[in-house]
């Protein structure tokens, strides 16, 4: 039996070996099978990576069935059987593949493996936070891209399914939650993440996949009754966040919102801060104080609202009491410029106030910066009375915003946009008439988003002072822009233009350059 087994194979080799050989005794090998028109590169969040493979075997094009792969670490997942592949990226960082071709004929195989990596989508642009239609809160793009501009509508309907709960009222950014993930058990630091807030509703959105990684219920230790209350304001700087829900501050921890900071307040909805690690300044409406917000990070671990002392550096001689005001805030906002000559790095907060029973005069206050560290001496270094009587639309006004390097308040009232000048006293009225409804003015003052560089090419320079205001006609929005010259002040410009569907409700520039924290006030 062995013989007959032996000798089968015999000739076996023997049939292959001179299928191997031609007439002239001459040796042919099978030419390789050779994969083509299958190459790596990068891609951005998101996108559809296409691919057709083109199989050579002896300089001729052959036909082949196809397996492609993923890498997810040291293991191949197959995600396509397809000549043809249209895969979407739904992950971070990079993305190994892999194609095994089968040549239909003979069998043989080759396989060939590459990688591509992923370019976050959300880069430099903004980012538009919106009302929609039945009132809830969704996201819309305009960024800056190689070819031009790309525009793209309710990107948090797109992560969620629907759109956040309640009106819009902020978005800014982080680049260090820290991210429990529930299919490791592990923490992740250092998660770059967008924070997308509604009245009833906030949000850790991932820039890198543009995945939502917590949601409201996930971000309070003690989650607030929304049934009774709305989140009013928001700000991020650095390590700390502070949010104001029903007049209470909540303050973020490294993954979470510690429980309401107790004590017997009512904070108003404007929380301003000057440079990097200041705190954050706010206005109590009950006791009619000034305070700061001490939130807790890696440099200081006291959780509480900071009154000011009642003292008084030797140089103040308007020593104004910060505190126990009798008066309401009606805007509260923030500029670069200096109230003190001896001090011209220290910004300025402009406080326009209504003092109690005094339906004739509003009063202007100036809080230098100098004093926020640590709140020791009153930081009111400016006071203005101004009648009602000389500008009426001033005291109502729908909109107001500061100017970040001038002390100019702008104002608008029934779609006509103004502005106030504090260091000349006068007002400058009617400079631009806007159709449809006013839904959101900001001067953004944009002094970061640049890269000077040699090291990091290619170099580029997003840097801008514009006025932005949005308005709504019908179920469309147009976003104006205004850029700003010391010559020629506010100049319209049409080619800045952005429309899109909802209402505009905040504006926020991004970039995921560092120096992004220089200016992160600009936007509460």
């Amino acid at each position: 039996m062995k013989h007959i087994y032996y000798l089968v194979i015999i000739l076996i080799v023997g049939v292959m070996f001179v299928a191997c050989y031609d007439k002239d005794n001459t040796i042919h090998r099978i030419p390789d099978l050779v994969i083509e028109n299958v190459t790596g590169g990068s891609v951005k969040t998101g996108e559809l990576i296409e691919i057709t493979p083109k199989c050579i075997m002896g300089g001729e094009e052959v036909e082949c069935t196809y397996n492609w792969y993923r890498y997810r670490d040291t293991v191949l997942e197959l995600i396509s059987e397809d000549t043809h592949l249209e895969w979407r990226v739904d992950t971070v960082g990079s993305v190994t593949l892999e194609l095994e071709a089968t040549h239909v004929e003979t069998g043989i195989q080759a396989i060939l493996t590459f990688q591509y990596a992923i370019v976050p989508r959300i880069n430099n642009g903004w980012l538009i936070l919106k009302e929609t239609m039945d009132g809830n809160t969704d996201m819309d793009v305009s960024l800056l891209q190689t070819n031009g501009i790309e525009f793209a509508e309710d990107q948090l309907s797109l992560a969620l399914g629907g759109p956040m709960k309640g009106k819009p009222v902020s978005l800014l950014s982080t680049q260090n939650y820290q991210w429990y993930n529930p299919e490791t058990g592990g923490r992740e630091e250092r998660q770059n993440c967008l924070i997308p807030v509604s009245e009833k509703d906030i949000l850790m959105y991932r820039v890198s996949d543009e995945k939502v990684l917590v949601q409201t219920e996930d971000l309070f230790y003690e989650t607030p009754d929304f049934t009774s209350g709305n989140i009013e304001a928001f700000m991020k700087l650095d390590y700390s966040a502070s949010l104001i829900f029903d007049g209470k501050v909540y303050l973020l921890s490294s993954a979470a919102f510690m429980p309401a900071l107790l004590g017997d307040y009512h904070l108003a909805p404007y929380i301003v801060c000057w440079g990097y690690s200041n705190p954050m300044l706010v206005y109590d409406e009950l006791s009619s104080s000034f305070g700061l917000i001490k939130a807790s990070n890696i440099m200081n671990t006291t959780m509480e609202i900071k009154y000011f002392d009642n003292a008084f550096q030797a140089d103040d001689d308007l020593r104004i009491s910060p505190s126990q005001m009798n008066a309401d805030l009606v805007y509260l906002g923030q500029t670069d410029r200096s109230i003190l000559t001896d001090k011209p790095g220290s910004g300025t907060a402009y406080a326009l106030m209504k003092k109690k029973g005094d339906a004739d005069n509003l009063l202007l206050y100036g809080l230098t910066a100098a004093e926020w560290p640590n709140a020791t001496y009153g930081p009111i270094r400016f006071t203005r009375t101004i009648p009602i009587s000389r500008c009426e639309a001033f005291a109502t006004a729908d909109f107001y915003t500061m100017h970040q390097t001038n002390n100019l308040i702008y104002f608008i009232k029934d779609n006509r946009l103004s502005y106030y000048d504090i260091d000349k006293d006068e007002f400058v009225m009617d400079i631009h008439t806007f159709d449809g409804e006013v839904t959101y003015c900001k001067y953004i003052g944009n002094n970061y988003d640049y890269n000077d560089s040699s090291w990091n090419p290619p170099l580029y320079d997003n840097q801008f002072e514009r006025l932005m205001v949005a308005t709504t006609s019908g179920t469309s929005y147009t976003i104006h822009s205004f850029g700003w010259s010391i010559n020629e002040g506010l100049t319209l410009l049409p080619d800045q233009e952005i429309n899109g569907e909802g209402k505009v409700r905040f504006m926020f520039w991004y970039t995921s350059s560092w120096r992004l924290f220089n200016s992160i006030y600009r936007y509460s």
